[in-house]
């Protein structure tokens, strides 16, 4: 069944047609590397305490979505959608703002490609018999903001983790082997599937800052100072993904004010772009 669903999820992103960029005449998103964690995993038991106690385990997602007592178990599948080389250089060669194609990358790529291949999955498994559902894209899916900027009660890039897909950047970009210019998704079902590994030694292993004390170029590649030693201001970044200028700069572009241009360019022009750099 794990390579059922495997196959399918790699057939629908290299097939879709919403998955096609104009510009670049190519993909948003290349190959999907999909893995698989028990939903019952200790660990997001734990991401209350490490995140927040609004962080929903995946048993309590599964029954926000199918009712109070629904959840006997399960296994949550996470989906690495690597974005398209060519998307990738047109942002690497920026210095300021995002480039067009990674604007439009957000509108189109994220908003609707991603958003079709959601509810594609769940459909597919729920008609097999197996009740599925993407909590980040449930009604109750929220952002909220904290102190140190904002949050969510179901953070993608800790479910990745959870599986096994890699690891933090000090930019809290998540690092693969197909590097930190990724999107994810992830689903909870209750199917029950035979686990991934969790290989990494810590949360952090992929990053060379972190792992070897070197490299540092997400920091130099910051327009606004929000990447130091210390980690990641996540406030100040945001104001500048989602500020007035960006929201500007992604109408011009033929995108979506409300997504914004975002930025990226940390996780472009950075030894972790693409792959792994620790392997």
């Amino acid at each position: 069944m794990k390579d059922l669903i495997k196959n399918e999820m790699i057939r629908y992103v290299l097939e879709s047609k919403e998955n096609w960029l104009e510009e670049i005449n190519d993909r948003y998103y290349d190959e999907p590397i999909i893995k698989f964690a028990s939903a019952d995993d200790p660990l997001f038991e734990e991401y209350k305490k490490i995140i927040g106690s609004d962080h929903l385990t995946p048993g309590e997602a599964f029954e926000m979505a199918f009712g109070k007592d629904s959840y006997h178990g399960g296994t949550v599948i996470s989906v690495v959608l690597p974005i398209n080389e060519k998307i990738r250089k047109s942002n690497a060669a920026q210095t300021e703002w995002a480039s067009k194609e990674w604007a439009l990358l957000r509108v189109f790529g994220d908003e609707v490609f991603k958003k079709g291949f959601i509810k594609y999955i769940e459909n597919f498994l729920n008609q097999k018999g197996h009740r599925t559902l993407a909590p980040s894209d449930a009604e109750w899916f929220k952002l909220y903001s904290t102190s140190l900027g904002p949050a969510s009660n179901w953070s993608e890039r800790h479910i990745a983790y959870a599986a096994g897909l890699g690891t933090f950047g000090i930019n809290d970009g998540f690092i693969t082997e197909k590097g930190i210019a990724i999107r994810l998704v992830s689903f909870v079902t209750d199917l029950k599937l035979s686990v991934d590994i969790r290989e990494a030694k810590n949360h952090t292993e992929n990053c060379l800052l972190y792992s070897k004390g070197i490299c540092g170029a997400c920091m130099k590649r910051c327009p606004v100072g929000a990447i130091s030693k210390d980690g990641h201001d996540k406030i100040k970044c945001y104001k500048y993904v989602y500020g007035e200028e960006s929201r500007r700069l992604a109408e011009s572009y033929g995108g979506s004010a409300k997504v914004a241009s975002g930025c990226g360019l940390c996780q472009t022009k950075v030894p972790c772009e693409c792959k792994n750099p620790i392997s």
